[in-house]
C-alpha cells in the first residue's frame, strides 16, 4: 500500500515515534503549529475514532516509522461531515509516492466513514476530504490537486505581540456588566452560547459534549485561568474568549506566546464592544502571565468582519494557511 514499507494501524505505543516522525518532517517543512505528544495520543482515544480503520502507519524493514495518516470525522458532524486527513511522510523518504498512497487510503477511508455515519443517520448528507496546509507547501497543492481536491478556503495566523514594559489598558466594560475569569466563574452554559454563535460560521457544527470535553475544557492546553467571559446583571452568558497554550509550538516560535481559541459574542449583543472587551482582558492577562504575545487564526471569509476587529486589536498577519477539499 505504501512504497517500500509495511503498513498497519496505529497505536498508542506509536505516539514517541509518531512525535520523533513529525520533528524530522518539521525541519524541513517548517510548520507553523505543532501537536504535542499529549494531543496525538488523545487523537488516537477519542471517543468514536476508530484506528484500526482511521489510521495507518508505515514502517521500514528496521522498524522505524516513516509515514503516518489518520482521517477523521467528529461525532457532532451531522449536517456536513468534514473528514480531515492528517498525513505526515519522513523527508528521506519523500519522492516515492509514498505521499499519493497515503492520501489514497485517506481517501477510502474517509468513504469508508461516510458511509457508515450516513447509514446510522439514515439520509444522506453532504461530504469533504480535506487537507489543511500550510499556503508555502506547494508539494501538499500539488498533491492534493493530482487527487482532485482544490482549494476551498483561506485562513490567517494572526499575532499581538505583547512588549514586556507595555502593560496592555484594562478592558473597558460597559456598565451593568461583569467580566469574569473561567477558572473562578466555571465554564456553565459555555458550549451552548459556542454553538449559538458560531451556527452562522461557514464549515461549523455544534459540538457534542463528547466533543465539547475533547476539543474545549478537556483540552490539556486549555487555560480557564487566561480565559475569560461577559456576564449580564442575571449572570447570562453573553461572550466568551477560550485560551490556550500550546507549549510544543514555543521552542520553534523562540519565544511563549498565548492562543486564543475561539472569541465569539451572542448575536443579539454584537455592536456592544464586548469582542474589544475580550480582547483587552486576554492580552492584559497574557502580559501578566508573562506570555510575549497572543495568537490567533482566523476564516478570511469571517461573516461577523472579524479580521478587521483583530488588526484595530494590534494584531497582524503572520502566517495562512490553506484547506483543500473533495467532496464525497
Amino acid at each position: 500500500m505504501l512504497p517500500g514499507l509495511t503498513c498497519r494501524p496505529l497505536t498508542t505505543d506509536d505516539v514517541p515515534a509518531w512525535a520523533d516522525l513529525l520533528d524530522r518532517a518539521a525541519a524541513v517543512d517548517r510548520p507553523h503549529v505543532r501537536d504535542s505528544p499529549e494531543w496525538l495520543r488523545r487523537t488516537l482515544t477519542a471517543d468514536g475514532f476508530d484506528a484500526a480503520t482511521q489510521s495507518l502507519a508505515g514502517v521500514d524493514a528496521d522498524g522505524v516509522l516513516r509515514a503516518v495518516a489518520v482521517v477523521e470525522l467528529r461525532l457532532g458532524d451531522l449536517a456536513h461531515l468534514r473528514l480531515p486527513c492528517d498525513g505526515v511522510v519522513d523527508p528521506d523518504r519523500r519522492g516515492r509516492g509514498v505521499g499519493r498512497a497515503l492520501l489514497a487510503w485517506g481517501e477510502r477511508a474517509a468513504r469508508e466513514r461516510v458511509a457508515r455515519r450516513r447509514r446510522d443517520l439514515g439520509r444522506d448528507v453532504t461530504a469533504d476530504l480535506q487537507v489543511w496546509a500550510g499556503e508555502h507547501r506547494d508539494d501538499v497543492a500539488r498533491l492534493c490537486a493530482r487527487a482532485g481536491l482544490s482549494p476551498l478556503r483561506y485562513f490567517s495566523t494572526m499575532r499581538r505581540t505583547l512588549p514586556t514594559d507595555q502593560v496592555p489598558p484594562e478592558p473597558q466594560v460597559p456598565p451593568g456588566l461583569r467580566l469574569v475569569r473561567f477558572d473562578e466563574h466555571g465554564t456553565a452554559g459555555l458550549r451552548e452560547l459556542h454553538n449559538a454563535v458560531f451556527a452562522d460560521h461557514w464549515g461549523s457544527q455544534p459540538l457534542t459534549e463528547t466533543d465539547w470535553q475533547r476539543f474545549v475544557v478537556g483540552n490539556p492546553e486549555f487555560r480557564p485561568a487566561w480565559s475569560w467571559g461577559v456576564l449580564d446583571a442575571d449572570g447570562v452568558l453573553l461572550a466568551y474568549a477560550n485560551v490556550y497554550a500550546h507549549e510544543s509550538d514555543w521552542p520553534t516560535l523562540g519565544f511563549a506566546q498565548a492562543d486564543l481559541g475561539t472569541l465569539g459574542v451572542r448575536r443579539e449583543d454584537r455592536g456592544r464592544g464586548l469582542a474589544q472587551v475580550l480582547l483587552a482582558a486576554v492580552a492584559r492577562r497574557a502580559h501578566e502571565v508573562g506570555m510575549a504575545a497572543v495568537s490567533l487564526d482566523v476564516d478570511g471569509e469571517n461573516p461577523s468582519g472579524a479580521v478587521g476587529l483583530y488588526e484595530r486589536a494590534g494584531y497582524v498577519r503572520v502566517h495562512g494557511d490553506v484547506l483543500h477539499a473533495k467532496g464525497l
